[in-house]
């Protein structure tokens, strides 16, 4: 177990190192995330939108609650991103088979994948810090806490949780197309990440406490509300926990079976 864990740096340094490579291709996705935000902020802007009142029980002011669903959901998607988009490229490019050929274990790549989403997701989490403060005013994180901070831990072994099942759904059936950013789609309307679940038809609000990812971007919003009772925030935690047990488990069944399967079809050498 104890080598098991001390690979993971090494892997995530590797990836870091070809994230550093590829400058062009790191720049333009942080230089996105920021004009999607600019995009959303001047919209609300032409209408002449600052306070609003489907807001009012997170504060009323759009700008920071653009601002901490951007944080909050670029943080999160980034792990998955890096999981599923990092195992294509080691399927398709070779080196796949030849760690699986060592005894380490895959459920190691796949931590490593996730370390490194982390990494990404923070970078883009300082930048928009960064973003929102010198441009709007706007200090997100003055008012987190200890229950914040566990908020985002429960969260990301969540997302590490969807991370494997998603991996194990690319070994196993080698093209999962636009599974992921069909999921995706569907969480950004049910989560709340743009606009309140309360602006939705009546008849949808119910089915976002069906989607994992509403309670992490519901969560995080209301522990960084100073007035948002203690009873309230450890719900969220506690059907965090709940979640983020469920989904680490279940991935690394998913993981096993698809690399069990690859193992009998001869698959793992191709994408």
């Amino acid at each position: 177990m104890f080598d098991e864990i001390r690979k993971i740096p090494y892997f995530a340094a590797r990836n870091f190192r070809m994230l550093y490579t590829y400058k062009l291709a790191f720049s333009a996705s942080i230089i996105g995330i920021v004009f999607n935000l600019f995009y959303l902020v001047l919209f609300g802007s032409m209408f002449g939108i600052s306070n609003l009142q489907s807001i009012s029980n997170y504060g009323g002011d759009f700008i920071s609650y653009l601002l901490i669903g951007s944080i909050g959901w670029s943080f999160l998607w980034s792990i998955m991103d890096a999981t599923s988009v990092s195992l294509s490229q080691e399927m398709s490019l070779g080196p796949f088979e030849s760690i699986l050929l060592t005894p380490t274990r895959l459920s190691t790549l796949m931590l490593s994948y996730s370390l490194y989403g982390c990494f990404f997701g923070f970078i883009i989490l300082v930048v928009l810090m960064v973003v929102g403060f010198f441009l709007f005013g706007i200090s997100v994180f003055a008012s987190a806490t200890i229950l914040t901070l566990i908020i985002f831990v429960l969260s990301v072994s969540m997302m590490i949780g969807f991370g494997m099942i998603f991996g194990g759904l690319t070994i196993w059936l080698k093209q999962i197309g636009e599974t992921v950013t069909l999921l995706q789609n569907v969480a950004l309307f049910f989560c709340g990440v743009y606009f309140p679940i309360a602006v939705l038809p009546e008849l949808f609000q119910p089915i976002a406490q069906y989607v994992p990812f509403y309670y992490s971007i519901e969560g995080l919003r209301i522990s960084l509300i100073p007035s948002t009772p203690a009873s309230e925030i450890y719900y969220f935690i506690g059907v965090l926990l709940i979640l983020s047990i469920i989904f680490v488990l279940t991935g690394l069944v998913v993981l096993r079976t698809g690399l069990a399967k690859a193992k009998r079809d001869g698959s793992l050498a191709f994408y």
